[in-house]
């Protein structure tokens, strides 16, 4: 769809405002009503955790709304709440809004009073079950999922997308009223494209920002402002890892792999589940499975059909020697997770 003279100049305007600025301001975001999902990936200390657990204590004082507060792994949870949530709050912003925390067990306590609860999407099985909805929570819902990617070397020991899903069903259930609900995800790394937007069946290769309104997310992707770099300039990360995106905040993505040919003729569908499929076109091209009728290989056993272990290890193989073309980034990124997530047979 091609944009009006209006979104362009927008878009511009935003641009500027993110290159001009030193801190990350989620002012205009919270104007965009429709969206349930406000997604903020940006290099580190750019503000985007300060600026999010500010509003969400300033809803605590102003509305008395307490928020939920998720942390990919449990050893992460366990940092934030250590001496009485120590951690959990910027130092100023306890200063202003006079908080006094205490805590028990994954819950904070301001001045007595529940003020958030902190979890981990890695044990959201232990939450199954557990009284965390509330149907009478007529303030809705503010939820933060804080450090959304795993980092570089980071050892895989879950699905993040299943385990966000799962405990957004423990939190919120059936809530869909973006008036009662505001879900928050930041990130930080972007050396590789985040699992979670992968979820959204959206990868920002630009700085901006985009609308997801399918998927009722918003999305700011934000650039490193002049500001920004120059606070940055000589610091230990800058020394050591000048190019890592974590600080950069540049996705450096290889797109070599990339085919944006005709497609002819679907070869085979390549199965990783019931409902995750890819389609191989002309012997080489993979792209995401569109109900096309040809012969399945099955990457894991408890399929419908045969499972070969030589099939399948010959696909990991073939990826492992880039002989595969992809249709498109989302899709590499997919077909990679999928086989990072089988497990070892034979």
């Amino acid at each position: 769809m091609k944009k009006s003279t209006k979104q362009l100049l927008k878009e511009l305007d935003m641009k500027r405002k993110f290159k001009d600025s030193e801190w990350y301001s989620i002012r205009s975001m919270l104007g965009i009503m429709w969206a349930i999902f406000y997604i903020c990936i940006g290099g580190r200390e750019a503000g985007k955790s300060y600026s999010w657990m500010n509003y969400f204590v300033h809803e605590w004082k102003t509305k008395g709304k307490p928020f939920i507060w998720l942390r990919l792994t449990e050893a992460s949870v366990k940092k934030l709440l250590a001496n009485n949530a120590a951690e959990f709050v910027d130092a100023d912003i306890m200063r202003k809004n006079n908080l006094k925390l205490t805590r028990k067990a994954g819950t904070v306590y301001d001045h007595g009073k529940k003020m958030a609860k902190v979890l981990a999407l890695s044990t959201f099985y232990n939450d199954k079950g557990v009284a965390l909805y509330d149907n009478e929570f007529f303030e809705g819902y503010n939820i933060c999922l804080d450090e959304m990617n795993r980092e570089k070397n980071e050892k895989r020991t879950f699905d993040i997308n299943y385990a966000f899903v799962n405990q957004m069903e423990n939190l919120v259930r059936s809530t869909k009223d973006p008036s009662k609900l505001r879900i928050v995800l930041i990130g930080n790394t972007l050396e590789e494209a985040s699992d979670i937007m992968c979820s959204f069946n959206f990868i920002p290769e630009e700085f901006g920002r985009y609308y997801l309104r399918k998927k009722k997310a918003v999305v700011d992707y934000i650039p490193p402002g002049k500001k920004y770099l120059e606070r940055r300039k000589g610091t230990i990360a800058d020394l050591l890892a000048p190019d890592a995106s974590t600080f950069t905040n540049k996705v450096i993505v290889d797109v070599s792999l990339v085919y944006k040919g005709r497609l002819r003729k679907p070869t085979s569908v390549i199965r990783f589940g019931k409902t995750v499929a890819f389609t191989l076109w002309d012997g080489r091209i993979i792209a995401q499975y569109n109900n096309e009728k040809v012969h399945t290989i099955n990457m894991q056993p408890y399929l419908d059909g045969v499972f070969n272990i030589a099939t399948r290890d010959d696909i990991i193989s073939a990826f492992h020697a880039r002989g595969f073309y992809f249709r498109n980034l989302l899709t590499q990124k997919l077909f990679k997770k999928e086989l990072e997530l089988l497990k070892p047979r034979g």
